[in-house]
């Protein structure tokens, strides 16, 4: 393997740059991703396992995560999982540097989180290479090579850019999530509406939700909207359909496991949904989606090939019924 950037726009050391240029991407045999994330990053995560799956054919890929978010780990793409407790077991300092050095030697360490804890695992495994994001100078102490990651490029390509790094190619705008599902002819299709987010303010109104509906099942009646439960206490939205239930051609949907789920968002026209994980597992799926951003910026998780809309306004208000619903009508005249 070589290098092959502009000064500035990545680092390696000198005993990096020697070491990749001994290799070639056959020679690698172990792997470990970091990446103490959420659903929806897991999902978001899963293009950059297809990919490093055929830089390195040889290699062994272990995935290490936090115990309090193994819910939606891609076990169909990694060989081994590495888990970390943080929630019901409290460890010291030391502990956790025992911990890491536990670690069995991998040739390659990418960290995606970049936290206090993943520094201390990148620091003490054994790894020729640990590869991270140099978010500030001292980033070095843990990472012998970094890769910038931007704001306004889709989060899952600046995963990539760590492969691209050693020179491994891959496809956009369309990424490869590593399912093959079939989508299936449904007897009526339905548009798929989930409320909630990992924390209430990246969720939009409730009321702004009911009006949307009631306006899309007014204009569309021949479609279900279907209004689609979390699994958590405060995602059944029952002010939503309360609201809604008048419409003929309204239903509600109760949480479903995982697989029913994937299938159920796979043959959906639509997802209309906050910045949370049902909407990168629709993008996972090709399912078209509307995303509706109160308080992040959008652009890292918008991918732009054409079938996904986003909601946003850049003073950070909360978008308008109209602005939702105009997005949801584009995608459906691309589509009808």
């Amino acid at each position: 393997m070589k290098l092959n950037f502009r000064s500035g726009s990545a680092y390696a050391s000198q005993k990096a740059k020697a070491y990749i240029e001994s290799i070639n991407p056959e020679d690698v045999n172990n792997i470990m991703i970091i990446r103490h994330a959420a659903i929806g990053d897991l999902f978001a995560m899963r293009p950059f396992l297809v990919e490093a799956r055929k830089f390195f054919p040889n290699a062994k890929i272990t995935l290490n995560i936090l115990r309090t978010y193994s819910y939606g780990v891609p076990y169909d793409l990694i060989d081994d999982l590495l888990i970390i407790e943080n929630k019901d077991k409290k460890l010291t300092l030391w502990e956790r540097i025992k911990e890491a050095r536990k670690i069995p030697a991998q040739d390659i360490v990418f960290d995606f989180t970049d936290s206090a804890l993943t520094n201390i695992l990148t620091l003490f495994t054994k790894s020729k290479l640990k590869i991270g994001y140099p978010y500030r100078i001292h980033r070095r102490l843990f990472y012998n090579m970094t890769v910038h990651r931007s704001d306004f490029v889709l989060e899952t390509e600046s995963m990539i850019h760590m492969l691209n790094f050693l020179g491994a190619k891959h496809s956009v705008p369309f990424f490869d999530y590593g399912f093959n599902m079939q989508k299936s002819i449904q007897d009526k299709p339905y548009i798929i509406y989930f409320a909630g987010a990992s924390t209430k303010d990246k969720c939009w109104e409730e009321d702004k939700f009911s009006g949307l509906i009631i306006e899309m099942a007014m204009q569309y009646t021949n479609y279900h909207h279907v209004i689609l439960e979390g699994i958590k206490d405060d995602e059944k939205f029952e002010n939503i359909y309360n609201t809604t239930k008048h419409m003929p051609n309204v239903v509600k949907q109760k949480a479903m496991p995982l697989n029913e789920t994937m299938d159920y968002l796979n043959n959906a026209s639509i997802v209309v949904c906050n910045d949370t994980g049902i909407r990168n597992m629709a993008i996972a799926v090709n399912t078209p989606t509307v995303g509706i951003f109160n308080v992040t910026g959008p652009y890292r998780y918008w991918p732009r090939n054409g079938i996904h809309e986003i909601v946003f306004n850049p003073n950070f208000t909360s978008p308008s019924i109209n602005d939702a619903r105009n997005c949801c009508e584009k995608i459906l005249k691309r589509t009808i």
